[in-house]
């Protein structure tokens, strides 16, 4: 199975984000995971190593430019993904998958396992305390 993950904007929302990722390994043994997310965050996506590719998000934060994602959405096409996770809760962050023909798995299921998963590791007791 191969997974495009849409990931978040922000160095720390892409931090927490690992939970997924985990998540998504542990279920689909023999997914190939790609996010797409912005330059700054390919450092951090470069030391997940349940990410195979960090793709660049060319597009700045906050704007549309409809045709852009369109273009992007289609040169993703020859990468044959079968499903993918949009973390940011926008419209315009759904269109690079749509565009692409990708089945769009529902966002609040990928931020529940994100969520859960993090508080859960949060929530681990440290020893001696």
């Amino acid at each position: 199975m191969k997974i495009l993950v849409i990931g978040p904007s922000w160095v720390g929302d892409m931090m927490m984000s690992q939970s997924l990722y985990r998540t998504l390994q542990a279920r689909y043994p023999q997914a190939i995971i790609d996010v797409m997310a912005p330059a700054w965050c390919r450092p951090l996506l470069s030391r997940m190593p349940e990410v195979n590719e960090a793709i660049p998000m060319p597009l700045g934060h906050g704007a549309l430019e409809i045709g852009e994602r369109r273009k992007l959405g289609h040169s993703l096409r020859e990468k044959r993904y079968d499903r993918a996770y949009v973390l940011p809760n926008s419209f315009k962050s759904a269109l690079v998958p749509f565009f692409a023909g990708i089945l769009i798995a529902p966002a609040g299921a990928a931020r529940c396992a994100t969520v859960y998963s993090t508080m859960y590791a949060c929530s681990i007791k440290k020893p001696g305390r």
